[in-house]
């Protein structure tokens, strides 16, 4: 069983944007992400991570998917929105992570249905240097927990560079 975010009904991330294919709902990402592992050869890495920026009028989120095929690229898929003011770094760190935990949760399921299993890897925005460096092992231990492998800064681009770039 997974962790949960406490006192909150969870955000639907019900629309995503793609920069190449335009607006998409949650299915329309999981089905091409689905053809794309079933119709093409090779290894794919599919990452789930997300960042957030506190501001004035609230905090902002952005949560990617990305899906990669070694040696010939990728997509990306995301979803911004914004939410009441988390004041506290860690609130905000953590509320990254139980985002990131349960849409890849989703889209394993959904893979799983289809019958495909390919492992969903996490990226968090968090790293040694600097004031995250205290909650490496507690999201660590939350990917592991809900059986996901995670990779913090340098290696979490997916949070740390490309959702990084849409709560700007």
């Amino acid at each position: 069983m997974g962790l949960t975010s406490v006192n909150q009904q969870p955000i639907q991330f019900d629309s995503f944007h793609s920069p190449t294919r335009g607006l998409l709902n949650k299915e329309a990402v999981f089905s091409n992400i689905e053809h794309a592992v079933s119709s093409s050869t090779g290894p794919f890495e599919i990452i789930v991570g997300a960042d957030s920026q506190l501001r004035s009028r609230g905090t902002f989120f952005a949560i990617v998917i990305s899906l990669i095929r070694l040696g010939h690229g990728g997509s990306f898929f995301y979803h911004k929105f914004q939410e009441r003011r988390y004041s506290s770094l860690q609130q905000r760190i953590f509320q990254e992570a139980f985002y990131s935990v349960g849409l890849a949760s989703e889209l394993r399921e959904y893979l799983k249905s289809q019958h495909i299993d390919i492992p969903i890897q996490l990226h968090f925005d968090i790293g040694r240097n600097g004031p995250t460096h205290k909650f490496i092992q507690a999201l660590l231990n939350i990917a592991e927990t809900n059986h996901f492998r995670a990779e913090i800064k340098p290696h979490s681009f997916c949070a740390s560079t490309i959702a990084d770039k849409f709560t700007k």
